[in-house]
């Protein structure tokens, strides 16, 4: 089996139906639907029953927290590539999946454009195209990927685990940035619109301070302390327009960079 498909809901009925009208009237076939609920009591479990027959997999219990749910369906799923498509997020269109694995690929991630939608406007993003993958450890550090713009090859999960489930908000983050930005595994880019990412779930209403805490407790765990600093450092230096493009290049981050922000160290992010 190619793909895997994996929703998570939580008392969205609405959004749920939204996103299963998008997965099964898709043209490409080789996949299967698993959905994880976390025990709805709006409808959304009598919808998910009145389409059983065309799931592969499903369960409404409690859960622990977003990412506890989508370890759920990675331990259900039985395709070569898994791919996250939450409740309120929709396919863009019937023929996604046909262009995406058309050649039969099998790189680590896959990749395409989305469209963000909020408040019912969609806002286009085709930041991907023509991108390059290569990226260093701090261009990922102050960025994000989109998680429902990815196709993501069992073979992470086998190499970097589960999502962990301590993190609120970057678990998602943390297995791109060991894939892409640390490892350099290859990405796929296909030219075609992914997914409607629906900008008002939880993800995308915590605020930045929790963001950049737990990125800093990320790359604690995966880089040394000294490289870590780095980063902050350039990082604050970046909020403040004092970083050109080529202070981001790997050579300025594996040979370090030695000034110091001010706001850094004045927030106590920074030693020296």
């Amino acid at each position: 089996m190619k793909l895997s498909i994996i929703t998570i809901n939580l008392n969205d009925k609405a959004g749920l139906k939204k996103t299963m009208d998008s997965v099964l009237s898709q043209t490409f076939t080789d996949y299967e639907f698993i959905i994880i609920d976390g025990k709805s009591t709006d409808g959304s479990v009598e919808l998910i029953e009145e389409n059983k027959d065309k799931i592969a997999y499903w369960v409404s219990e409690k859960d622990s927290g977003i990412y506890n749910a989508m370890n759920k369906g990675i331990r259900q799923a039985k395709g070569e590539y898994l791919y996250f498509l939450n409740s309120g997020d929709a396919l863009y269109a019937n023929d996604v999946l046909e262009k995406i694995f058309e050649g039969d690929p099998h790189e680590a991630f896959i990749c395409g454009s989305f469209y963000m939608e909020q408040e019912g406007k969609l806002t286009p993003d085709t930041s991907y195209k023509g991108r390059d993958w290569r990226f260093s450890i701090y261009d990922l550090f102050a960025g994000f990927l989109c998680h429902q713009a990815f196709f993501i090859h069992r073979s992470n999960f086998e190499k970097y685990g589960l999502y962990s489930e301590e993190l609120k908000v970057i678990s998602d983050w943390k297995l791109f940035y060991q894939g892409i930005a640390i490892d350099q595994l290859p990405v796929r880019y296909v030219d075609v619109f992914i997914v409607i990412y629906n900008m008002e779930g939880f993800s995308t209403q915590v605020g930045g301070e929790i963001i950049y805490k737990e990125k800093l407790q990320v790359c604690r765990e995966l880089l040394s302390e000294q490289l870590t600093q780095k980063l902050i450092r350039l990082y604050y230096l970046d909020q403040n327009g004092f970083v050109t493009d080529i202070m981001k290049s790997k050579k300025w981050i594996y040979n370090g960079f030695r000034a110091f922000s001010k706001v850094g160290r004045a927030l106590g992010f920074v030693k020296g």
